[in-house]
C-alpha cells in the first residue's frame, strides 16, 4: 500500500514545514500540504485530514504537524505498530476519566515529545503524530467539520462512533523533536484557556465509549 502524510499549514510556518517535509520525504511516497492561505476555505488544522477524499484504494495515512521533526525510522517503526495492533496509532493522546473536566488539565495526557514508554489504548490521539490504514478507519468528510482549531477531538469523536481502537505506542523521549514556536501561534496556546467546547466534545466521546 502507498504511504501518504497529510500536513496543515498557514503563513510563518515556512521554514518549520520545509524542515518537517525534509524528514518525511524520504519515507513516504505521498506528501499533500494544505496550506490555509493560498486554499478558498481555512481548515485550521482539519486540513491534514483533506487529502483522504484523493484516494480510491487502502493505503496507510500518516496525519502530521509542521512544527515537528520526524526520526528517519518514524513511518517504518509506525507501519510495524499498526499490523501489530490492527489500530489507529499515535505518539501522543489523552485517556480521558470522567465528565465535566478541562480537556487541557483534566485527562491523562501522553506527549510525544517526552518519555513515554507505555503502549495503551487511549481515547484522543494527537493528530500531529498519528497514522492508521484506510481500509481500517477512512474519516474522508472529518476535514470540513463545523469545529476547527481542534482537528484531535474532531478525529476522536469520529473513530468512537465508528467503535475505532486508538493505541497509543510507548517511545522514548526525545525522539520526536519540537520545532519552538510561539506558543501565542499555537493552538493550545491560543484555546487552553477557553476550552469549553473542547470539553464538550471530550464528553461525547467519554459517553460513547463508557
Amino acid at each position: 500500500m502507498k504511504v501518504c502524510v497529510g500536513i496543515a499549514t498557514m503563513k510563518g510556518r515556512e521554514l518549520t514545514l520545509k524542515r518537517t517535509i525534509e524528514s518525511l520525504i524520504n519515507q513516504v511516497d505521498d506528501i499533500h500540504v494544505y496550506n490555509n492561505e493560498i486554499e478558498p476555505i481555512n481548515l485550521t488544522d482539519n486540513g491534514k485530514f483533506h487529502a483522504l477524499q484523493l484516494y480510491s484504494k487502502p493505503i496507510y495515512y500518516f496525519s502530521c504537524d509542521d512544527d515537528l521533526i520526524y526520526p528517519s525510522d518514524y513511518v517504518s517503526k509506525t507501519i510495524e505498530s499498526i499490523e501489530k495492533h490492527e489500530c489507529i496509532v499515535s505518539y501522543h493522546g489523552r485517556k480521558l476519566l470522567g465528565l465535566n473536566r478541562n480537556y487541557y488539565k483534566g485527562h491523562k495526557a501522553y506527549a510525544c515529545l517526552g518519555h513515554f514508554p507505555q503502549t495503551c489504548e487511549i481515547d484522543v490521539p494527537g493528530t500531529g503524530v498519528t497514522a492508521f490504514r484506510t481500509d481500517y478507519f477512512n474519516p474522508t468528510e472529518i476535514y470540513n467539520s463545523e469545529y476547527k482549531k481542534m482537528s484531535d477531538l474532531v478525529f476522536a469523536h469520529e473513530a468512537a462512533i465508528q467503535d475505532k481502537k486508538i493505541m497509543h505506542l510507548g517511545h522514548q523521549g526525545d525522539w520526536i523533536k519540537y520545532q519552538p514556536i510561539p506558543i501565542e501561534q499555537t493552538i493550545y496556546g491560543q484555546e487552553h484557556k477557553n476550552c469549553e467546547v473542547q470539553n464538550k466534545i471530550a464528553d461525547k466521546i467519554y459517553l460513547i465509549k463508557n
